[in-house]
């Protein structure tokens, strides 16, 4: 298997390049990339909203200072 780079200027001259299947293995290397970003990310979302829901009892205030100057 040869580089991008190597694919991309053809520096090896016994190896046929076939542009389409270089583009579509790019493709689905970023695919691949972009989804696994993307469940980190939705993960994370997730842990923080769960986490610092409102119905949690460790986020409810202990007493209620609404009139107390």
């Amino acid at each position: 298997m040869f580089s991008i780079l190597q694919a991309a200027f053809a520096q090896e001259a016994g190896k046929v390049i076939i542009n389409r299947v270089e583009v579509w293995g790019l493709f689905y290397k970023g695919m691949v990339i972009a989804f696994t970003i993307g469940a980190i990310v939705m993960g994370v979302i997730a842990y923080v909203v769960f986490r610092f829901r409102e119905s949690n009892p460790k986020n409810a205030s202990r007493t209620s200072m609404e009139g107390r100057h």
